[in-house]
């Protein structure tokens, strides 16, 4: 927003701005803007314009006074040339959080308003807020040759981030100064973890001492998972691994989300406690399990028994302190079922509820992987019957159980040869496994 509560001057302004913009002339820092809004007015507060692939759930936020009617504004988008493409018709009042959302489609949770319009171009362009024919926000992005924003334009996203105002609600009059990129915050105050080339104090281990990288598997950061780490360093996590051959609480000390892909050997007891001590104190947990009789170290356990306790068949002894293992239907409410095997088909999830997770999620592939049974929790992906995605709040923390591990898988392993998990083509897979850490880390 224009903090400036001057008025004067108004219809010389915008009759100047109308005259350099069909002069095809802009002036560099667009200083005629800087006295229009008056005090109390909404701001354009964050713009997601970039999703992956298909950009799906887009969407643009306000920000402005609980209450306020939004009768009468409308949004106008500007391509990188200064031609308006795209005209939002606002309507209904802010609601009580200051946040107002338009969103691109149902995918976004926090939506207020559903208009098409919310996907804007990528790249670099220009939005302003209107009420009437009064210009009362603006913000141009990436390098437009034509800038119908404030000052200098603010930095373009690459997809998967979004373009916010931090601190929250903050404005100088300059876009490449109040404008951040970070994580999307569609609904909530802005100012979390940062988008591409930006840092955050969050870190996200990947666990690797229960043989996750045995036989032909291969979910390591350095490894089959090296593009899902990437992937989530782009975001500004901090990613790492656990190695050696337990969990403790010491190894999970300044984490925010623990990732365990696929292990292959049984928790003890206290690794169990130790687990369960992090998700009830805040912290996130992310289970991958695949299907039955995927002992890949021929330890006698595969990854659904490991999450869930010895299921009483090979090996013929186990001793007491792992035959619990993770105990996962107990303690987090998610159970990976029993009931699959590698003769289950190849399937495709899709959402079965709303969810920020489910976010620009439209399907996911399940490559022959197990269901869950929702004991406790929200069911937020699967089909024929089937749950494939769920997730629970425990405690202070959270956790997520997903049926497949080559879903968030590559084709590369870490000795840099090839393997048998290229992963099926889906598009989504990306932006699901970021948005399932991003909600476990609560910055989504």
């Amino acid at each position: 927003m224009f903090n400036s509560t001057v008025r004067r001057g108004f219809v010389l302004l915008a009759s100047v701005s109308l005259a350099l913009s069909s002069c095809g002339r802009t002036p560099a820092a667009a200083p005629n803007l800087s006295a229009l809004a008056a005090a109390g007015e909404p701001v354009i507060n964050e713009l997601y314009y970039d999703s992956p692939s298909t950009d799906v759930g887009t969407f643009i936020e306000l920000k402005g006074p609980a209450g306020a009617s939004l009768s009468g504004y409308t949004l106008a988008a500007f391509d990188t040339a200064g031609t308006q493409y795209r005209t939002i018709t606002l309507s209904g009042t802010i609601p009580a959080s200051g946040y107002f959302v338009v969103a691109q489609d149902t995918t976004v949770a926090s939506r207020n308003l559903v208009n098409a319009g919310a996907d804007l171009n990528n790249g670099a362009g220009s939005l302003r807020l209107l009420k009437s024919t009064t210009i009362i926000d603006a913000v141009a992005y990436g390098s437009p040759t034509s800038n119908k924003g404030e000052g200098t334009s603010a930095a373009t996203t690459g997809a998967g981030s979004a373009l916010a105002r931090v601190p929250d609600g903050s404005d100088t009059n300059a876009n490449s100064v109040d404008f951040k990129v970070q994580l999307s915050t569609a609904g909530a105050a802005n100012g979390g973890g940062t988008g591409g080339g930006g840092t955050t104090t969050k870190k996200v281990l990947f666990d690797l001492t229960k043989a996750e990288d045995a036989g032909n598997a291969d979910w390591r950061i350095d490894g089959a998972y090296s593009d899902y780490a990437t992937a989530l360093r782009g975001l500004g996590y901090t990613v790492s691994s656990i190695t050696g051959t337990s969990i403790t609480s010491a190894s999970l000390s300044g984490a925010s989300v623990l990732v365990i892909p696929e292990p292959q050997n049984p928790f003890s007891d206290a690794e169990r406690a130790a687990i369960q001590t992090f998700v009830q104190n805040g912290g996130g947990v992310f289970m991958i399990t695949d299907h039955r009789v995927s002992d890949r170290n021929n330890s006698g356990w595969d990854s659904p028994e490991v999450f869930n306790g010895w299921d009483g068949s090979t090996p013929a002894s186990v001793s007491s302190t792992y035959q619990a293992s993770l105990n996962s239907d107990v303690i987090f409410g998610l159970n990976a079922s029993f009931n699959s095997s590698f003769s289950d088909p190849v399937l495709t999830a899709t959402p079965v509820t709303t969810h920020p997770i489910l976010n620009g999620v439209s399907s996911a592939g399940v490559y022959v992987g197990t269901s869950v049974d929702v004991l406790a929790g929200t069911a937020l992906m699967g089909t024929g019957g089937r749950t494939y995605l769920a997730v629970n709040s425990v405690g202070s923390g959270r956790v997520a159980m997903w049926g497949d591990s080559s879903t968030f898988g590559d084709n590369t392993y870490s000795d840099g040869s090839t393997g048998t998990y290229n992963n099926w083509p889906n598009l989504s897979n990306a932006t699901m496994g970021k948005n399932i850490v991003r909600w476990l880390a609560k910055d989504l």
